[in-house]
């Protein structure tokens, strides 16, 4: 190992460390004093964004809580090498937050259609000209409910009813918002910006209330209704889904992955399912783009999420390339064994808490030991490949299932995405009719 990879798990941790981020906070809310500036939470608002309208709905009530300022950014055009999958994420974005608005008893139309794009134009053009208005938020809600319902003449007609920008300055605006936002450190619409930290849809309110809770605001409570997708209830009465497959694609190199595994398990256990792990090749190895920008947010985000579910997480060792291709080679081995569980618990660990390097031998054994599996016997597995052709057959069936990426799960026949949908994961197997 190079003397830059040696050090690269301790900038990991450094990154992602409670202490630097409170640190980071400290000072920004030295500054906001200072200046006598409010606390103002930017939000970032896309028309034909499912979890856009989702987090335009929960805002009014997140803001009077605590007391904050909104402060919208229309967004619409987006820059397409951010996203790996863009036809996918098309239909199993609204499938997911019709799901979410379920859970959360929000609105959005159970038989969505795919949003018109002069109509999402007219609809931008006309919030705007509605940025410094109170009613953004209402009229942004109005206007996406019409979008998704599928009926482009009533945008049309609000058009015709309240003021818009120009399509010409309307264009090239949100062009030139599209550049701004990507340099400042995102990609994802429905984000909020506040104090150097990014919120991605409701998912991620928790963390930004906590942290407002923890300024005083809002009494110095954070509501707990934030978050929700996340826990299971594990009900008790069951007996009528054990036995139930829950299939799990998962990545040696997604963080998310690793910070889902327990709760997993959690769940299977609890309700008696047969858990069939998949494992895949992580996206740039499957020749998908993952941008700089977008890596280090995850790692901030993944991190957070950790810190959330008790997961131990920031001494990382990026296992890209071949301590990848390590891990799942061994990975029939495990299965030989009857340690598959034991074996990713060990390996995600070792990769995301420990910063062990998994592209040696010394930290293969050090996974092997910790997952009950012998090290010399497991060392023979290392050149066999018939791990390949698994691993491209569990990729073929994520993607014929609607899923691009990790973690994916199956159940009833069901495809969620995220390591945040666990209740939604619960409440498919247990057939709520509303999901």
């Amino acid at each position: 190992m190079s003397v830059k990879s040696s050090l690269l798990p301790y900038v990991a941790r450094a990154i992602t460390s409670p202490r630097t981020r409170d640190m980071r906070r400290g000072s920004r809310e030295l500054v906001r004093k200072l200046s006598g500036a409010k606390h103002r939470l930017t939000f970032y608002f896309r028309i034909d964004d499912p979890y856009s309208f989702l987090l335009a709905q929960v805002l009014p009530e997140f803001a009077a809580h605590f007391g904050v300022e909104i402060q919208p950014r229309t967004l619409l055009y987006i820059d397409e090498s951010l996203y790996p999958a863009i036809d996918e994420l098309d239909n199993l974005a609204p499938l997911d937050a019709s799901r979410l608005a379920a859970l959360h008893q929000l609105k959005f139309p159970a038989h969505w259609h795919k949003p018109d794009t002069k109509a999402a134009l007219q609809a931008s053009q006309i919030l705007l000209r509605h940025e410094g208005h109170p009613s953004y938020l209402d009229l942004a809600c109005e206007l996406a409910e019409v979008l998704w319902q599928g009926k482009p003449e009533r945008i049309e007609a609000l058009a015709r009813r309240y003021d818009a920008e120009s399509s010409d300055k309307a264009k090239l605006k949100l062009q030139a918002r599209r550049d701004h936002f990507i340099k400042d450190g995102h990609y994802l619409t429905g984000t909020i910006y506040y104090a150097g930290e990014w919120y991605w849809s409701i998912d991620r309110l928790d963390h930004l209330a906590e942290r407002l809770a923890h300024l005083g605001l809002g009494g110095g409570v954070a509501p707990k209704q934030y978050g929700l997708a996340k826990r299971p209830t594990l009900h008790k009465h069951h007996n009528d889904v054990a036995g139930k497959e829950l299939e799990l694609f998962f990545s040696f190199r997604s963080p998310y992955s690793y910070v889902a595994l327990a709760r997993t398990f959690q769940l299977a256990d609890h309700y008696q399912l047969n858990l069939i792990m998949r494992p895949v090749l992580p996206m740039v190895m499957r020749g998908l783009p993952v941008p700089s920008a977008k890596k280090f947010y995850i790692l901030k985000d993944a991190a957070r999420e950790a810190a959330l579910q008790h997961v131990p997480f920031g001494l990382v060792c990026d296992p890209v390339g071949s301590g990848v291709e390590r891990c799942m080679a061994l990975w029939p081995f495990a299965e030989k064994e009857g340690r598959v569980r034991e074996y990713f618990l060990a390996a995600a660990r070792c990769i995301w808490s420990q910063g062990t390097d998994v592209s040696t031998d010394e930290g293969l054994q050090t996974v092997c030991k910790e997952a009950g599996l012998d090290w010399n016997r497991a060392r023979r597995w290392l050149d066999e490949d018939s791990w390949r052709n698994r691993a491209e057959q569990n990729r073929v069936a994520m993607t014929e299932r609607g899923s691009w990426g990790v973690p994916t799960f199956t159940v009833n026949n069901q495809t969620v995405w995220g390591q945040d949908r666990f209740a939604i994961i619960e409440q498919l197997l247990l057939g709520d009719s509303a999901l």
